[in-house]
């Protein structure tokens, strides 16, 4: 019992390990500069969790490019600073996989906003640590937008005019 315990464990362990390793530093797609198209995908559904389309103003987190923003942001890091953020997108999303069956980007925007909410108030700390970083760029992204700066009556650029 113990030796099947033991090849359990560790037949687990390497199983995560493949799926981490596969994750890690992933080519940029064509498009990006840091993300691949999967991580650009699952940066865009956790905006529109915390920007849903139809809010005031009426701009969507992906309709605001923020990804593209956040895309600049991580080719500035450094080693492996952009590689620990990135994978933490996918952890997310299988995190997600586990809980519900379905990706990130699977689950309604309602959904998404649902389990970002339960991640921000997660009782472990790294959780919400985590999922805070994350929530962090994504409202910085979005909050330097043009559209949203006027709706809230900022006068500062952002990043957006180059």
């Amino acid at each position: 019992m113990l030796a099947a315990a033991g090849v359990l464990s560790a037949a687990g362990a390497v199983g995560i390990g493949v799926r981490v390793g596969s994750w890690w530093d992933q080519d940029p797609g064509a498009e990006w500069q840091a993300l691949s198209p999967r991580e650009a995908e699952l940066f865009d559904a956790l905006a529109d969790a915390m920007f849903p389309p139809g809010g005031t103003p009426a701009l969507s987190g992906s309709e605001s490019g923020v990804t593209r923003w956040f895309d600049a942001v991580l080719a500035t890091q450094p080693d492996p600073t952009g590689d620990l953020i990135r994978l933490l997108l996918h952890a997310l999303d299988d995190w997600t996989r586990v809980s519900t069956g379905k990706s990130l980007t699977g689950l309604s925007v309602t959904e998404r906003g649902d389990k970002l909410r339960g991640w921000l108030s997660a009782e472990n700390h790294l959780v919400r640590g985590a999922v805070s970083s994350i929530a962090l760029f994504v409202s910085m992204g979005y909050a330097g937008h043009p559209d949203v700066r006027e709706a809230c009556g900022w006068i500062w650029p952002c990043g957006y005019e180059r």
